[in-house]
């Protein structure tokens, strides 16, 4: 009898400590929603449907859909702002009175985030991470987009230091934008002037972070090629001005950041161009253009790439290469633009 009873007795009991200790753990409510929006708690193996009012904690996902949008509120005033088709954790948010320190750690696995973070009478360590960047936050409001590797960030007020994984870090102030992408070092901060396009992009963070704003759904879910294409302008301006490494980083971004093919091929044509007219890097060069006959054969920048391959295969000596290159421009576009150079270049190399 003794034993049945300690049988039944011992895992109501840890059962009830588990309980408790995930109440103990609960670090803020869900203050408002709109959409779908779900939850998963740690260690749950199941998303389940989200309510206003309920309890996060240390561990909890949320997940929101297509034109889902949840507010989440902390015990010391903070508030996270998670747009639509977006997936945060509840990594770590500790705040010890006694000692007057706060730690927090938000990750943003995918989607767009807007953080107000309340100010705080003591040692503070509040961070918003990415797969591929970190911003550390003090009384600050912000807003971030991640796509796959590359993110991008609007200050709204205060300061946040961004950070990426290779080091590197600049400050963002309100009014400002900065991104990296594949743990690089965020870029120069760039301010946002009213009626750009980053202005554009901007304004539409701001309105999916919030669920009671009206949004634009079409826009927003362009906002990644938007901003994709204000990095090819962006690093056309930079390339011009010899900021070539930056160009090539803003290039780089755009690839990462857009969803359109045809986005993705004209960046990796900018980055080609850099390379090749300005460093003189043929083998990088080539992995620019190349990329574009082998991952867009679609599209028309194939031609581009084509032509500029030739032309460093044939200054390089490579006159086999080149032939090759240039037959294939020929055959598939026999009213190319270049098809009158092409023919010439041919005769020249036949001759060698």
């Amino acid at each position: 009898m003794k034993t049945g009873l300690s049988m039944v007795f011992v895992p109501l009991l840890a059962a009830l400590t588990l309980a408790a200790a995930h109440a103990a753990a609960e670090v803020g409510k869900i203050r408002a929603m709109s959409g779908e929006v779900s939850l998963l708690s740690r260690g749950a193996e199941r998303w389940r449907p989200a309510q206003r009012g309920a309890p996060v904690a240390e561990g909890d996902r949320v997940r929101t859909g297509e034109r889902g949008r949840v507010m989440l509120q902390f015990g010391d005033g903070s508030t996270l702002m998670v747009g639509n088709s977006s997936e945060i954790e509840v990594t770590r948010f500790v705040v010890d009175r006694r000692k007057k320190e706060r730690t927090g750690l938000f990750s943003l696995l995918t989607g767009k985030l807007r953080a107000v973070v309340a100010g705080y009478f003591g040692t503070s360590d509040v961070r918003v991470r990415t797969r591929t960047s970190t911003a550390g936050v003090k009384g600050t409001d912000f807003v971030v987009m991640n796509e796959g590797d590359a993110n991008v960030l609007f200050g709204t007020e205060g300061e946040v230091e961004v950070s990426g994984d290779d080091g590197g870090s600049v400050v963002l102030t309100g009014g400002a934008m900065t991104e990296n992408t594949r743990g690089i070092a965020p870029i120069t901060p760039v301010e946002v002037e009213r009626g750009t396009a980053l202005d554009e992009v901007r304004e539409t963070l701001l309105a999916v972070t919030d669920v009671d704003a009206p949004v634009e759904w079409e826009q927003a879910g362009r906002l990644a090629d938007i901003m994709a294409r204000w990095n090819i302008n962006y690093g056309h301006y930079l390339a011009d001005s010899g900021r070539y490494d930056g160009g090539l980083r803003v290039f780089r971004i755009a690839v990462d950041m857009a969803s359109e093919p045809a986005i993705k091929a004209e960046a990796h044509l900018a980055r080609g161009t850099v390379y090749s007219r300005y460093l003189g890097d043929r083998d990088k060069a080539m992995a620019e253009y190349m990329t574009v006959v082998n991952d867009y054969p679609e599209l028309p920048h194939v031609e581009t790439a084509l032509y500029s391959a030739g032309l460093i295969e044939m200054d390089a000596g490579n006159d086999a290469e080149a032939l090759e290159l240039f037959r294939r421009y020929l055959r598939d576009y026999p009213d190319g633009r270049h098809g009158e150079t092409i023919k010439l270049f041919i005769r020249e190399l036949e001759k060698r």
